[in-house]
C-alpha cells in the first residue's frame, strides 16, 4: 500500500517539475522574452489590410533604425509586375541611392543574395563586387557594391542619367556610341517622417555630405549634438525634400527648397521603385 501510495505521489511532483524546467527553457530568468506569447508575432503577420512586418533584431546597417513596424499595402498589380531584365543582353540595372532609407541594406543583397546564373564575385576584405553577365565580362549592375560612386556620392536622377552610360561605356570597353543598352533604375524610398529623423539622428552623431547647392546650416566642420528644433528650423536643409528632390531636374529642387512646394511629408511608402529609360 506505502508503495503505490509513494508511486501516486510521484506521478504529479514528476508532472510539476517538468512542466518549471520546460518554462524555464521557453522564458529564461532575468528575460523577457517567452517564446509562447501571444504578442510575439515573429516576422510576418497577416491582417485584412496587408502584411505586416517587424523587425524583432536590430539592424547592423546604419540606414535602419533597430526597431521599425511598417504596413505595406500593395495591390495584386503591383506584387505581379514583370519587368523585362535582360541579364544576358545588354540590359544595366542601376541602383539610385537616396540616404537614409535602408539603401546599404538593399545594395548588400543586390550582389550578395540575388540567385544568379553567375552570381557576384564577391571578395573578402574588398567593398565592391564584381558583376558580370554570363559568359561575358561585362557588367548587369551600377551600384555602390559593384561600381563604387562612380558618378558621385549618392548621385540624383539627373546626374545619374548623364554619367552612367559613359561610365559603363568604359568599363567595358565599348564604343561611346553604343546605344542598344536598356538601363533600369531602380531606388528605395521610405516613410518621408521616419527617413527625416534618421538623417537627423545621422547628423548629429557626426555624419555628414558634402554639398554646395545651398548655405549650409552649420558653421562648423559638422552638424554634431544639434537638437531637432535647430535641425527643423533651418531653411537650407535638404533633408526636408531628399527622396522627391533625387527625381526632379538641376536646379528644380532649389526652387522647391524655396517656395515649400515639394512636401517632406508626401505620402511615399518604403518600397522599389523602377523606371525603364
Amino acid at each position: 500500500m506505502e508503495e503505490k501510495f509513494n508511486r501516486l505521489i510521484f506521478v504529479p511532483i514528476a508532472a510539476v517539475l517538468f512542466l518549471m524546467i520546460g518554462y524555464q527553457y521557453v522564458c529564461p530568468a532575468d528575460s523577457n522574452n517567452c517564446y509562447f506569447r501571444s504578442d510575439e508575432k515573429g516576422l510576418f503577420q497577416r491582417y485584412s489590410s496587408g502584411f505586416e512586418l517587424v523587425y524583432t533584431e536590430s539592424e547592423a546597417d546604419e540606414d535602419l533604425p533597430s526597431k521599425i513596424t511598417s504596413k505595406f499595402n500593395f495591390t495584386e498589380r503591383d506584387l505581379d509586375r514583370h519587368v523585362d531584365f535582360n541579364i544576358r543582353g545588354d540590359d544595366v540595372m542601376v541602383f539610385l541611392h537616396i540616404q537614409k532609407t535602408g539603401g546599404t541594406t538593399f545594395g548588400r543583397h543586390l550582389v550578395k543574395n540575388i540567385q544568379l546564373e553567375q552570381p557576384c564575385d564577391c571578395m573578402p576584405g574588398q567593398r565592391k563586387c564584381t558583376c558580370h553577365r554570363p559568359g561575358k565580362a561585362e557588367s548587369w549592375l551600377f551600384s555602390r557594391f559593384s561600381t563604387g560612386w562612380s558618378c558621385g556620392l549618392h548621385a540624383d536622377w539627373t546626374e545619374l542619367t548623364s554619367c552612367v552610360p559613359v561610365v559603363m561605356n568604359k568599363r567595358d570597353k565599348k564604343s561611346a556610341q553604343k546605344s542598344k543598352r536598356n538601363f533600369y533604375y531602380i531606388t528605395m524610398l521610405r516613410d518621408p517622417v521616419s527617413r527625416y529623423l534618421s538623417e537627423w539622428k545621422h547628423v548629429q552623431r557626426g555624419a555628414t555630405w558634402k554639398t554646395d547647392e545651398l548655405p549650409a546650416c552649420y558653421s562648423g566642420e559638422d552638424w554634431t549634438g544639434v537638437p531637432l528644433a535647430d535641425f527643423m528650423n533651418c531653411p537650407s536643409n535638404l533633408a526636408n525634400n531628399r527622396q522627391r528632390c533625387k527625381f526632379v531636374p538641376d536646379g528644380l529642387c532649389l526652387v522647391c527648397m524655396c517656395t515649400c512646394t515639394c512636401s517632406c511629408f508626401a505620402p511615399f511608402s518604403q518600397h522599389v521603385l523602377t523606371i525603364k529609360t
